[in-house]
């Protein structure tokens, strides 16, 4: 019996960098870039701190809590409120943007 996961694929990348608010705040800028490709959605989020939770939200409502630690990141899959599942992303990518 295959014990197959129901979470959507969600991936991760830790985007890096930014000219125009570099050019305004002298501070290279980071965001955590959510995406999934069964939702059709992508949540980019300013990276404020080495850590940093949050949640995400599908038409309004919140549908996933991230933990983020620098070092990887957990997602909790919520219904009505309630965990349903939690998961960890396997793989953080790195993207530098000028």
């Amino acid at each position: 019996m295959e014990n197959k996961s129901t979470h959507p694929e969600i991936t991760l990348k830790l985007q890096s960098g930014g000219m125009i608010e570099f050019e305004k705040t002298g501070i290279l800028p980071n965001y955590l870039v959510f995406t999934s490709r069964e939702l059709r959605k992508t949540w980019r989020l300013k990276l404020k701190a080495d850590t940093q939770n949050g949640v995400l939200k599908v038409n309004g409502q919140i549908t996933f809590h991230y933990f983020f630690d620098g070092l990887g990141c957990k997602i909790q899959s919520l219904k009505d409120g309630t965990i349903t599942e939690g998961w960890e992303i396997e793989e953080i990518l790195m993207e530098l943007r000028d």
